[in-house]
């Protein structure tokens, strides 16, 4: 009589037990490998966002503290609650350094110290014409020669970035704050408050219901005003005196060689 040798073997229950845990724990690995990688792609988003915002908001806040009334153009500080307009202050760019040769007949383009910028958003429209925000948008003018300028022409339109879909400005008048500002003077400080999502249809910008990016603007070009101009000269004595002209503050009425008589 022979006998037999039996071979064991994994039964068919233990196979598909065996895959069902593999599958578990393939999926369980897929999962949070999805849920890593969303994680990481929603915290570069908003360091993207950060970035862009605090660029944009330390450029604005560097032009504004440059801000100074232009006399020629009677250019002081335009704004309104969604857009501004100023002549400011600000260095030239690195091209002014380059030595041009000889042999070139191209002469470099000119660069002034002096500008009007401006900061606004910029709109287009859909397939069903609805508005839809672009970003932000700044205009430069650096020939101030002209006191009529045409953007394309003058003034240099370009998009800032596209991260930025809201802004709102306020201006500080010395007692309060307001959403407009003209007269060819300056505020004493600008409020800039920035966002990443467009202001919804019927808010008002005061609503703004997303999280903002806010800074106050001290203005020095406005307290100089404030004070007023200094101007030096002899009393009808012969003493040295130092009068002060208020720039849009007080009139002159009459100036001459021994001072300046204001009202």
């Amino acid at each position: 009589m022979t006998h037999r040798r039996l071979k064991r073997a994994f039964t068919l229950f233990e196979v598909l037990l065996a895959l069902s845990l593999a599958l578990m724990l393939l999926v369980a690995m897929l999962t949070f490998y999805r849920q890593a990688v969303d994680v990481r792609a929603a915290v570069l988003k908003e360091v993207e966002l950060v970035a862009a915002e605090r660029a944009v908001m330390d450029m604005v806040t560097e032009e504004l503290r440059g801000a100074f009334v232009f006399q020629f153009l009677g250019q002081g500080m335009d704004g309104s609650a969604t857009e501004v307009r100023f002549a400011s202050v600000t260095l030239p760019g690195g091209g002014v350094w380059l030595v041009q040769g000889v042999t070139e007949t191209e002469g470099l383009p000119p660069e002034r110290d002096l500008q009007i910028v401006g900061y606004r958003l910029r709109y287009s429209e859909d397939e069903t014409g609805e508005p839809v925000v672009d970003g932000l948008e700044r205009t430069c003018q650096k020939s101030l020669t002209p006191r009529e300028a045409e953007e394309g022409d003058q003034i240099q339109a370009s998009l800032l970035t596209p991260l930025i879909r809201f802004i709102r400005f306020g201006f500080w008048d010395g007692s309060a704050w307001v959403e407009g500002w003209s007269g060819g003077d300056l505020p004493q400080a600008v409020e800039v408050v920035l966002g990443t999502e467009p202001l919804p249809e019927g808010v008002e910008p005061l609503e703004y219901p997303y999280s903002t990016f806010r800074r106050v603007v001290y203005v020095p070009a406005a307290a100089q005003a404030a004070r007023g101009t200094v101007v030096r000269g002899l009393s009808e004595s012969g003493e040295r005196t130092a009068v002060r002209l208020f720039d849009c503050r007080r009139r002159v009425t009459n100036v001459s060689s021994m001072g300046c008589v204001t009202r």
